[in-house]
């Protein structure tokens, strides 16, 4: 006997159930697709396999570079001895270093130096590739022009005769020589023959692309960054589909770095020796003019020596004399550094010549510093940009702090000389008594070693200077080459396969679950059970075959199956003695009729008279299907014939009585609201132990609920795979308003799923499945 289905879904274990059918039931739709799945993956991998066969690779180049980091104390043992030797050093630091080398105009030298936006190409029977180092082939931009408005252009080559080749260019052709210049849309070019093989079977092609976005590309692709924030070092990476073209863009890169690193420093010392030579040239010639006068004057004056009173005031006098010659050195070194500062507002200061005054050299060093972080700037922005604008500023009032230092410098050394002229005026008088022509002569060489010391100055800070030149590293070395991985990183053959059948799997399922999502129509009992509170009398299974009917074979799984519903309707009616049941449905198609004639069979198996009453008179079917005669209640309506005139016998070894519907009215509903029906089935009451009433569907028409109130039970049919889910609502409306007496449910042409086992095994076919199997045990009813 059926049990309440409602009370069973219930039960606390009803969540965990329902998840593991529902994951059964996705297995068991994948066991019913298998093909389709298995034609997906197929298909998926298929199309991996070949994705992964034509896609060009990208291969990871890196390198690593250390960086002189000064907040780090990461020092170059040779810029350390440099620094020793008192000669001057640029500041770096790791942020710095990376922001130049992701500079824009650091990669412009590099596709410049490469002409890297040329690119060679060879197209084969399968596809094409980039050639670079490997072509036959070298076109070189004599003068570039920009009239295709950065856009790039493919030019495809084909070699003629005695040297001689075209370009073909949309529809324009140009003819040349190898080795000679010839005029395209991208300005003035030569193409000039390599030591690479050329392949006459391929189709060879060179490709002009526009500069700046080519660097805009490279820039994007370059990754440039410190290794992590407790050493200086710094990684390059670049992703490239030719490792070679990447080695060489990276070391490129990295030379043009160091250049650049090492003309910035440069920049100081070639703005000094400048300086110094121009000094030290002027020097030399008024150096050689006093030692000249002298040679002169003693030649002439024929002079040997001095007494011993002359020596001693030429101590004294020389004692002065050497404080003045110090004084008027500083003097000219100060008035010399004033007037290059006040002409060369732009240029470093040579801190190396001035005094070297506590006070002063910190404001040189740091004007020089700001001059080149101004310099440095520069690369990058712009001269409007107001960080410029605010160093420009502060190299004005360091400008003007400078100049008023020098000017009180200046004035000291004024103090200092004419206090020592003062002095020297007493020992001048004391000398008046020597002869002019040893005085004379004192005075020439007081001129000339001051000019001697100030050239032995000037060649010492040159030699200084030339050797800091000559010894300057850049702020950075090589630790790792440029190099490419071995095996590329993009695509990855794993994921790309991997991706490609879980996609193959995933997507049919992924349809067959939208599909159940989507699907309005009752699937299994789980959708009645939740929506309605009734007692379910009988599941019918789906069978194919004329031997689904009881009236064919009582020993069916479906015979079976109509012997629980008529167990469960005596069950019902154990206070009746004669029994009315109604049978009805939401739409026309759900069985209603199929489960009339095979529960009135059912029934006369047990001994029960039993009558069919086809009471759906818009759509009788009933005679055709029985192989009965046309005519029945609708006839006897109409006459004034005894009914059993129209009762006919089914055809089956367990007989029972059919009132077909006969004839379609015009009106139906009004034939049924007769007083005569009512009393007919009444009067067959006394004759029949059951009598089944095969009505129209109550969601479409009324006849139902005309009938209602003959019946003693009301069978309600919903079949699966067919009925509307939004139809419950009718059985719902029907319950509540109570217009159908004894309403219980039917569930019609069950099929196979996995969660369910309805107790029919035995008399099933066997079938050695692993789901069915799987279901056996899993799910037990």
């Amino acid at each position: 006997m059926q049990v309440n289905r409602l009370d069973i879904d219930t039960d606390s274990n009803s969540g965990n159930s329902d998840n593991l059918r529902n994951a059964m039931l996705l297995l068991h739709s994948a066991r019913n697709h298998w093909r389709w799945i298995a034609f997906s993956l197929v298909l998926s991998l298929a199309i991996a396999f070949i994705y992964l066969r034509y896609i060009t690779p990208q291969y990871l180049i890196t390198a690593s570079i250390l960086v002189r980091d000064d907040a780090k104390g990461s020092e170059f043992g040779d810029t350390a001895f440099l620094e020793s030797m008192g000669l001057s050093s640029v500041k770096s630091s790791v942020d710095n270093e990376v922001e130049i080398l992701k500079s824009r105009t650091l990669m412009e030298s590099v596709v410049e130096d490469l002409q890297l936006n040329v690119r060679y190409f060879s197209t084969g029977r399968l596809k094409t590739t980039e050639l670079y180092d490997k072509s036959p082939f070298k076109l070189t931009l004599i003068h570039p022009t920009n009239s295709r408005n950065a856009k790039s252009a493919t030019y495809f080559l084909t070699i003629g005769k005695k040297n001689h080749f075209e370009l073909h260019y949309t529809a324009q052709t140009y003819k040349g020589t190898f080795g000679t210049a010839i005029t395209i849309p991208d300005g003035q070019v030569t193409l000039e023959r390599t030591s690479n093989i050329f392949n006459p079977d391929d189709q060879y092609a060179i490709e002009i692309q526009d500069q700046e976005q080519l660097v805009d590309q490279y820039r994007k692709a370059l990754t440039v960054s410190p290794t992590n924030k407790l050493v200086s070092t710094v990684n390059l990476s670049l992703n490239e589909m030719l490792p070679k073209k990447g080695e060489a863009i990276l070391e490129r890169l990295l030379i043009n770095y160091f250049k650049t690193s090492i003309e910035e420093k440069n920049r100081i010392a070639d703005s000094t020796l400048a300086f110094i030579n121009k000094n030290l040239q002027e020097v030399s010639i008024e150096l050689a003019d006093s030692e000249r006068a002298i040679e002169i004057f003693q030649t002439s004056h024929h002079i040997t020596d001095f007494s011993e009173d002359l020596r001693q005031l030429l101590t004294q006098s020389g004692d002065y004399q050497r404080e003045e010659n110090k004084y008027n050195v500083q003097s000219q070194i100060v008035n010399a550094l004033l007037h290059f500062l006040r002409t060369n507002p732009q240029h470093i200061v040579p801190a190396q010549l001035f005094v070297q005054d506590p006070s002063f050299l910190p404001l040189i060093e740091k004007y020089n510093e700001l001059q080149l972080a101004v310099t440095k700037g520069l690369i990058t922005i712009n001269k409007s940009h107001p960080n410029i604008r605010s160093q420009h500023a502060q190299l004005d009032h360091l400008r003007k702090d400078l100049i008023a230092n020098i000017i009180s410098q200046h004035n000291d050394l004024q103090v200092g000389l004419t206090s020592i002229a003062n002095y020297k005026a007493k020992v001048r008088r004391k000398l008046d008594q020597i002869p002019t022509t040893e005085r004379k002569l004192l005075e020439v060489k007081r001129q000339q070693q001051i000019k001697q010391e100030l050239y032995i100055l000037l060649l010492k800070k040159r030699v200084e200077t030339s050797i800091s030149k000559s010894s300057t590293l850049a702020n950075a070395r090589i630790i790792d080459k440029p190099k490419s991985g071995a095996n590329p990183v993009k695509p990855n053959r794993q994921l790309v396969i991997l991706m490609s059948g879980f996609i193959g799997i995933a997507f049919p399922l992924a349809v067959v679950h939208l599909k159940n999502i989507l699907n309005t129509r009752i699937k299994d009992i789980s959708d009645i059970t939740t929506q309605l509170n009734l007692n379910i009398l009988a599941e019918i299974s789906h069978e194919h075959g004329p031997e689904k009917s009881i009236l064919f074979n009582a020993q069916s799984q479906v015979a079976e199956q109509f012997r629980v519903l008529r167990t469960n309707i005596q069950f019902l009616g154990i206070a009746k003695q004669n029994q009315v049941i109604l049978l009805t449905s939401s739409m026309s198609g759900e069985g209603k009729s199929f489960i009339a004639v095979n529960l009135c069979g059912s029934l006369a198996l047990n001994g029960k008279s039993v009558l069919l009453l086809e009471l759906d008179l818009r759509r009788p079917r009933m005679a055709k299907e029985l192989a009965l005669q046309e005519e029945g209640f609708t006839n006897w309506l109409s006459s004034d014939r005894d009914l059993q005139a129209f009762t006919q016998k089914a055809l089956s070894n367990n007989t029972f009585d059919v009132i077909t519907a006969g004839h379609i009215p015009p009106n139906p509903s009004e034939l049924l609201a007769l007083p005569k029906v009512n009393e007919v089935i009444q009067t067959l009451k006394v004759k029949y132990d059951f009598i089944i009433l095969d009505t129209p569907p109550i969601g479409l028409v009324t006849d139902a609920r005309l009938l209602s109130h003959v019946a003693d039970l009301s069978l309600y049919i919903v079949r699966q795979g067919l009925t509307y889910k939004n139809q419950l609502g009718i059985i719902r409306e029907i319950q509540k308003q109570n217009q159908l007496r004894g309403l219980h449910l039917i569930l019609n042409d069950i099929r196979e799923t996995p969660g369910y086992n309805y107790g029919y095994g035995y008399y099933a076919s066997k079938k050695p499945y692993f789901f069915t199997d799987l279901k056996r045990n899993l799910f037990k009813s």
